[in-house]
C-alpha cells in the first residue's frame, strides 16, 4: 500500500498526508454504524409488533435492504444482482 496524497475532509482526526488515517476512521464509523442498525432493527420489529405489523413497517425495511445492497455491491467491487443473487442463495440456505 503506498501513502497516496488525499484531500483533507472534515472529521479526519488530524490525517490529512495519507489515506490511512481517513480510512481507518471510515472503517470504524462502519463498525458502529453496523450496530447502530442491529440496534434499531430490533426496535422497529419491537415497535412493529407493539403496533401492529402492516405494509409500511415492510417498506421501511425494504429500503433498507435495498441500501444495504448498494452499499455491498460498492465494497464487493460488482453489481446489485450479483448481491441479489448471493442473498437469494443466502435465503434458500436459511431454509
Amino acid at each position: 500500500m503506498g501513502t497516496r496524497k488525499v484531500e483533507a475532509f472534515q472529521g479526519d482526526g488530524g490525517c490529512t498526508n495519507t489515506a490511512r488515517g481517513p480510512y481507518l476512521m471510515a472503517q470504524g464509523d462502519i463498525r458502529t454504524l453496523l450496530r447502530f442498525i442491529a440496534e434499531e432493527t430490533k426496535m422497529h420489529a419491537a415497535y412493529a409488533k407493539k403496533s401492529g405489523l402492516h405494509f409500511g413497517h415492510v417498506g421501511d425495511l425494504g429500503a433498507v435492504r435495498r441500501s444495504l445492497v448498494e452499499v455491498l455491491a460498492q465494497l464487493a467491487q460488482q453489481d446489485e444482482q450479483f448481491v441479489w443473487k448471493r442473498l437469494a442463495d443466502a435465503r434458500e440456505t436459511r431454509k
